[in-house]
């Protein structure tokens, strides 16, 4: 590749070579043009005449199949695969064999590497390693201009700018236009082609080396605490010292890559192999691998925590937890896209507080997304335009400037009650998580803080938050509330609520495992000092305590029992305790719900957690993108079995309200009112909208057609719903 000739000379000797090294009778290059087609750049084995003459039409032929599927293909006989298309241009009638790789960089297919043979041999896997090695390389240089001449250089380099569109699932309302930032250290700031193989090797091993030790630490340091398990850091260290993966960085930088570009290189290909894996326990191991590869690049590049963004950044990224988003710089942070996570994901809880669009559901984008790129996020629609065209950027600039006016019309009703055309009052409370939720309560006109989620301080730090941090916390979102009431949830730890210091046992199905008040009720240390820290920051005011998942009367009557120890020791010790606790319970759980009746008996209040009862109802996990979407809350069914919910727990004599994300859809908030719903906690952003449209509804006449629409459900209530609120004159959200 360095020596002076011109590119089509290089690519000639570069098929060359490969055939000769790979004993192949055919080697032949095929570039993606701009139009989709692949065209014959280079061959050793076909007719001279058919390069730049021979164009595949987008998926078209077994060239085609593998630039449509980004895989490689090997077939012992090629004419029989029905994908196969003949060119009698390329004098190909005797070859029998066939292997192509894909030319993939950022997302995007630059072309396919093929190699041929007359016989019907089979492609060893070493073989197809090797193919997709020099493809890895090829990726690399195709855009640089070493290869092509200056005009297929710059058609090459248009592919990897092209626009690109989506629509994934809408998590959390509002647009942002902004830049990409990636969690992946960017590729562009380190070098493609090792200076010396040796060196690269040795940085290698010393950085990874350098991670073993750093996981060995963790697992030493977690050791120590008695009774918790290590199973997770046993997990994440048999992949840290798993020979394969190390094996395959090596190979690639003994090829003549930089042992960064061989990490991506190998990070990208696990990442095919493993969504393709049918086991969901496999895929989860994704995130795992992702880690790694993240650390060991940063380590490669003497770099430690999270990466700095740019002002106005949108962080594109395959997973997030909350923890790792409020690592980040928050403030210049305008938006997110993931190419997985629920929109009941705690990383969606806390994008919404932190008022940040987010889509997720686009891999695919995700992986051709380059820092620097402009992107539009449309959290309203689901949409995601990465390298937008002018005319897009101008018509989201005013739909944003538009929804900003709409945003003002909403708050001149800040301090207007939230009552119906016929009078009923609704408590419409909002849920927060962090101290900097609080000002939302006096700019949305919040009646209260119907949820507060204490366990997002347990999810931050690197270790668990002591009882006097946790007093200082609860006080300040007392004092920021002010005369407004604050429900505390206790700690709702588990399933995909986990921290760095957290080593729980490894579950098949986490959300139906050791999570919630199971965690409090087991581990009653952690419980007291949580439930001390509340008792002691409420001083003389009334305290609000929400238990998280609650299966049974017992489990209630057994948390009341450690509330009422810590009441006790409190007093003891002559200090103020609260002026009245007041114990509600979280129905999330069908069981729990058919039994809404005692549960609510034994507590204060009640509060239906929608997000977790619907995804046990439908038998749907809420946090994976392939099934969260395959069902809508909003349907007879479940709306039947919360209807019936509330009926019990008010037979109970218990107020009752509901707490789950859902209720800021507002035509779920129609259905839980015409339920006879009057309390309800939503994200703030749906304060002021949801407001707007209850002082919109006649409660009376909602009720009613509800009542006769359920007793004859179509399957279609959704649709049914829009339509009433439409002729009805309901003031629906609406940004257009």
């Amino acid at each position: 590749m360095a020596e002076p000739a011109e590119p089509q000379a290089r690519l000639e000797k570069l098929v060359r070579a490969i055939a000769a090294n790979m004993v192949a009778d055919v080697c032949s290059i095929y570039v993606r043009r701009t139009s989709g087609a692949l065209e014959l750049f280079a061959t050793q084995g076909l007719k001279p005449e058919a390069v730049h003459a021979t164009r595949m039409a987008p998926g078209e032929g077994l060239v085609g199949w593998v630039a449509d599927r980004r895989q490689p293909l090997s077939v012992t006989n090629a004419p029989a695969h029905p994908s196969f298309s003949y060119r009698a241009e390329t004098g190909e009638d005797p070859l029998q064999a066939f292997l192509g790789v894909p030319v993939v960089r950022s997302g995007q297919v630059l072309g396919v590497l093929v190699v041929q043979n007359r016989t019907q041999r089979r492609y060893t896997d070493d073989e197809i390693e090797a193919a997709q090695i020099v493809a890895t390389v090829l990726a690399e240089i195709v855009p640089t201009g070493d290869l092509l001449d200056e005009a297929d250089t710059k058609e090459a380099q248009a592919l990897l700018e092209a626009p690109e569109s989506g629509r994934g699932a809408a998590v959390s309302a509002g647009i942002a236009i902004g830049t990409v930032a990636l969690l992946e250290p960017d590729s562009r700031t380190h070098k493609v082609f090792a200076e010396s193989v040796a060196a690269e090797k040795t940085r290698l091993e010393d950085a990874v080396a350098g991670l073993q030790k750093s996981v060995d630490e963790m697992i030493a340091t977690d050791a120590k605490v008695a009774g918790v398990s290590r199973e997770v850091l046993e997990v994440y260290r048999l992949f840290a010292y798993d020979r394969g993966w190390v094996r395959r960085i090596e190979e690639k930088v003994l090829s003549g890559l930089t042992a960064e570009t061989a990490v991506e290189q190998v990070q990208a290909e696990n990442r095919e192999r493993m969504r393709a894996a049918p086991d969901p326990y496999l895929r989860e191991r994704l995130h795992d691998l992702e880690d790694l590869s993240r650390r060991l690049i940063r380590a490669l590049q003497g770099l430690e925590g999270p990466p700095e963004l740019p002002e106005g950044a949108i962080l594109m990224a395959e997973t997030l937890g909350p923890a790792e988003l409020l690592e980040l710089s928050t403030d210049r942070l305008a938006g997110l896209v993931l190419a997985d996570g629920g929109g009941t994901s705690h990383a969606a809880i806390v994008a919404r507080s932190l008022g940040l669009p987010f889509v997720s559901g686009l891999p695919g984008m995700v992986e051709s997304a380059r820092p620097g790129d402009t992107v539009i996020v449309d959290g309203d629609t689901g949409e995601v335009h990465l390298r937008p065209p002018s005319d897009a950027l101008r018509s989201y600039a005013d739909k944003k400037a538009m929804r900003e006016r709409r945003l003002e019309a909403y708050a001149a009703l800040r301090d207007e009650p939230a009552v119906t055309k016929d009078g009923a009052l609704i408590d419409l409370q909002m849920n927060a998580g962090l101290l900097l939720d609080m000002p939302h309560l006096k700019e949305t006109g919040a009646s209260g803080i119907g949820l507060f989620r204490t366990e997002l301080p347990f999810l931050i730090g690197r270790t668990l938050p002591t009882a006097a941090e946790q007093e200082h916390l609860y006080r300040e979102v007392l004092r920021a509330a002010g005369t407004k009431p604050v429900v505390f949830r206790t700690a709702d730890i588990g399933s995909d609520k986990r921290a760095t210091y957290m080593t729980q046992p490894v579950e098949a199905n986490p959300a139906m495992g050791w999570r919630g008040l199971r965690v409090s009720l087991d581990r009653e240390g952690l419980f007291r000092t949580q439930l001390r820290a509340m008792i002691a920051a409420a001083g003389g005011r009334e305290l609000r305590v929400l238990l998280p998942l609650v299966t049974t009367v017992e489990e209630v009557e057994a948390a009341r029992g450690v509330i009422e120890k810590e009441l006790s020791r409190r007093k003891r010790g002559r200090k103020p305790v609260p002026s009245s606790v007041i114990v509600g319970v979280m129905i999330e759980i069908p069981s729990a719900a058919w039994s809404a009746r005692s549960i609510a008996a034994a507590s204060d209040f009640v509060s239906i957690g929608g997000n977790d009862l619907a995804q046990f109802f439908f038998a749907a996990d809420r946090e994976s993108a392939l099934v969260s979407s395959r069902y809508d809350p909003l349907c007879p069914a479940f709306i039947g079995f919360v209807g019936r919910t509330i009926s019990e727990a008010k037979a109970a004599g218990r107020p009752v309200g509901y707490c789950g994300e859902q209720a800021s859809d507002p035509l779920m908030a129609l259905v839980l009112m015409g339920l006879g719903l009057r309390s309800l906690s939503v994200t703030a952003s749906s304060v002021a909208p949801l407001k707007a449209m209850i002082r919109s509804v006649d409660l009376g006449a909602l009720s009613g057609w509800l009542n006769e629409t359920l007793a004859a459900p179509s399957g279609e209530l959704r649709r049914e719903v829009e339509a009433y609120a439409e002729a009805a004159g309901v003031a629906l959200p609406s940004w257009a």
